[in-house]
Protein backbone atom coordinates (compact mmCIF):
# COMPACT_ATOMS: atom_id res chain seq x y z
CA UNK A 1 0.00 0.00 0.00
CA UNK A 2 2.83 2.32 1.02
CA UNK A 3 4.53 1.35 -2.66
CA UNK A 4 1.45 2.52 -4.30
CA UNK A 5 0.88 6.17 -2.09
CA UNK A 6 4.74 6.95 -2.82
CA UNK A 7 4.46 6.02 -6.42
CA UNK A 8 1.31 8.28 -7.09
CA UNK A 9 3.15 11.01 -4.73
CA UNK A 10 5.46 10.69 -7.82
CA UNK A 11 3.43 10.93 -10.09
CA UNK A 12 1.98 14.15 -8.60
CA UNK A 13 4.66 16.30 -7.53
CA UNK A 14 6.81 17.62 -10.01
CA UNK A 15 10.54 15.71 -10.22
CA UNK A 16 13.47 18.10 -9.34
CA UNK A 17 14.80 20.55 -11.55
CA UNK A 18 11.36 20.16 -13.14
CA UNK A 19 10.59 23.76 -14.23
CA UNK A 20 6.88 25.28 -13.38
CA UNK A 21 5.69 27.86 -15.27
CA UNK A 22 2.96 30.86 -13.77
CA UNK A 23 0.15 30.14 -16.29
CA UNK A 24 0.42 26.32 -14.45
CA UNK A 25 -0.54 27.40 -11.09
CA UNK A 26 -3.86 28.79 -9.71
CA UNK A 27 -5.17 32.09 -10.52
CA UNK A 28 -3.89 34.78 -7.96
CA UNK A 29 -7.68 36.55 -6.35
CA UNK A 30 -6.38 40.16 -6.11
CA UNK A 31 -7.03 40.69 -2.19
CA UNK A 32 -6.43 44.16 -1.33
CA UNK A 33 -5.34 47.77 -2.49
CA UNK A 34 -3.41 49.94 0.20
CA UNK A 35 -2.91 53.42 -0.79
CA UNK A 36 -1.63 56.94 1.19
CA UNK A 37 -3.93 59.47 1.93
CA UNK A 38 -3.51 62.88 3.02
CA UNK A 39 -6.23 62.89 5.45
CA UNK A 40 -7.21 59.82 6.87
CA UNK A 41 -10.43 61.06 7.88
CA UNK A 42 -11.50 62.29 5.48
CA UNK A 43 -11.00 59.54 3.11
CA UNK A 44 -12.54 56.92 5.50
CA UNK A 45 -15.49 59.39 5.27
CA UNK A 46 -15.06 58.99 1.17
CA UNK A 47 -15.33 55.90 0.76
CA UNK A 48 -17.56 55.12 3.43
CA UNK A 49 -19.87 57.67 2.11
CA UNK A 50 -19.57 57.28 -1.94
CA UNK A 51 -18.70 53.86 -2.23
CA UNK A 52 -20.17 52.14 0.34
CA UNK A 53 -17.15 50.50 2.48
CA UNK A 54 -17.37 49.76 5.96
CA UNK A 55 -15.16 50.70 8.06
CA UNK A 56 -13.66 47.74 10.07
CA UNK A 57 -10.36 48.44 12.00
CA UNK A 58 -7.96 51.51 12.67
CA UNK A 59 -4.25 51.56 14.41
CA UNK A 60 -1.99 54.76 14.63
CA UNK A 61 1.78 54.79 16.06
CA UNK A 62 1.91 58.43 16.33
CA UNK A 63 5.89 58.51 17.42
CA UNK A 64 6.54 57.17 13.87
CA UNK A 65 4.25 59.17 12.17
CA UNK A 66 1.68 56.18 10.58
CA UNK A 67 -2.47 56.09 10.73
CA UNK A 68 -4.09 52.88 9.00
CA UNK A 69 -7.74 52.12 8.42
CA UNK A 70 -8.76 48.63 6.66
CA UNK A 71 -11.78 49.48 4.95
CA UNK A 72 -14.24 46.33 3.20
CA UNK A 73 -17.28 46.45 0.79
CA UNK A 74 -18.28 42.79 -0.56
CA UNK A 75 -14.54 41.04 -1.09
CA UNK A 76 -13.01 44.15 -1.58
CA UNK A 77 -10.27 45.20 1.09
CA UNK A 78 -8.61 48.67 1.03
CA UNK A 79 -6.33 49.70 3.14
CA UNK A 80 -5.81 53.99 3.86
CA UNK A 81 -2.56 54.79 5.33
CA UNK A 82 -1.83 58.09 6.57
CA UNK A 83 1.95 58.83 7.38
CA UNK A 84 4.18 61.93 8.33
CA UNK A 85 7.01 61.57 5.91
CA UNK A 86 4.68 60.47 2.95
CA UNK A 87 5.60 62.49 -0.47
CA UNK A 88 2.80 63.27 -2.84
CA UNK A 89 2.70 63.13 -6.48
CA UNK A 90 1.55 67.16 -6.82
CA UNK A 91 4.25 68.07 -4.55
CA UNK A 92 6.68 66.45 -6.72
CA UNK A 93 4.99 67.64 -10.15
CA UNK A 94 4.15 71.26 -9.10
CA UNK A 95 7.08 71.98 -11.48
CA UNK A 96 6.70 69.54 -14.39
CA UNK A 97 5.26 69.97 -17.59
CA UNK A 98 1.55 68.87 -17.47
CA UNK A 99 0.21 65.18 -18.03
CA UNK A 100 3.75 64.29 -16.25
CA UNK A 101 3.08 60.86 -14.40
CA UNK A 102 5.43 59.07 -12.05
CA UNK A 103 5.69 55.59 -12.65
CA UNK A 104 3.81 52.77 -10.59
CA UNK A 105 -0.02 52.79 -9.14
CA UNK A 106 -1.66 54.79 -11.32
CA UNK A 107 -5.35 53.69 -10.91
CA UNK A 108 -7.74 50.80 -9.68
CA UNK A 109 -11.51 49.60 -10.55
CA UNK A 110 -14.39 48.49 -9.62
CA UNK A 111 -16.94 46.47 -11.98
CA UNK A 112 -20.53 47.79 -10.65
CA UNK A 113 -23.40 46.40 -10.91
CA UNK A 114 -26.52 48.72 -11.86
CA UNK A 115 -23.66 51.15 -13.40
CA UNK A 116 -26.60 54.11 -14.13
CA UNK A 117 -27.54 54.28 -10.64
CA UNK A 118 -24.09 54.16 -9.40
CA UNK A 119 -23.05 56.75 -11.85
CA UNK A 120 -26.70 59.01 -10.51
CA UNK A 121 -25.27 58.70 -6.94
CA UNK A 122 -22.27 59.98 -7.46
CA UNK A 123 -23.03 62.87 -9.44
CA UNK A 124 -25.56 63.72 -6.61
CA UNK A 125 -22.98 62.62 -4.26
CA UNK A 126 -20.98 65.69 -5.66
CA UNK A 127 -17.95 62.76 -6.39
CA UNK A 128 -14.87 64.28 -9.22
CA UNK A 129 -15.22 63.00 -12.15
CA UNK A 130 -12.47 63.00 -14.50
CA UNK A 131 -14.49 63.07 -18.02
CA UNK A 132 -17.63 61.66 -19.39
CA UNK A 133 -18.60 57.82 -19.98
CA UNK A 134 -16.87 56.34 -22.55
CA UNK A 135 -16.58 53.10 -23.70
CA UNK A 136 -13.62 51.01 -23.38
CA UNK A 137 -11.67 50.23 -26.59
CA UNK A 138 -10.51 46.66 -25.18
CA UNK A 139 -13.98 45.29 -23.57
CA UNK A 140 -16.37 47.48 -25.11
CA UNK A 141 -17.99 48.33 -21.29
CA UNK A 142 -18.67 51.82 -20.70
CA UNK A 143 -16.33 53.19 -18.26
CA UNK A 144 -16.01 55.64 -16.42
CA UNK A 145 -12.48 57.44 -14.04
CA UNK A 146 -13.67 59.40 -10.70
CA UNK A 147 -10.99 60.80 -8.41
CA UNK A 148 -11.30 60.44 -4.63
CA UNK A 149 -10.20 63.27 -2.14
CA UNK A 150 -5.95 62.54 -2.57
CA UNK A 151 -7.12 62.45 -6.19
CA UNK A 152 -6.33 58.95 -7.02
CA UNK A 153 -8.26 57.57 -9.85
CA UNK A 154 -10.89 55.30 -9.96
CA UNK A 155 -12.35 53.25 -12.70
CA UNK A 156 -15.39 52.02 -12.70
CA UNK A 157 -17.24 49.99 -15.46
CA UNK A 158 -20.35 48.51 -16.01
CA UNK A 159 -20.46 44.79 -15.70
Amino acid sequence: MIKYILLALGLWLPLPGTAQTADSLPDPEAFFTAIIVRDIDSSIAWYTENLGFTLIDRAENAAIGFQQANLKRGAVLLELLELQAAIYPEDILAEAPPKTRIAGLFKFGFRMAEFDRWLAFLEQSGVDFLGTVVADPVSGRRMVLIKDPDGNRIQLFEP
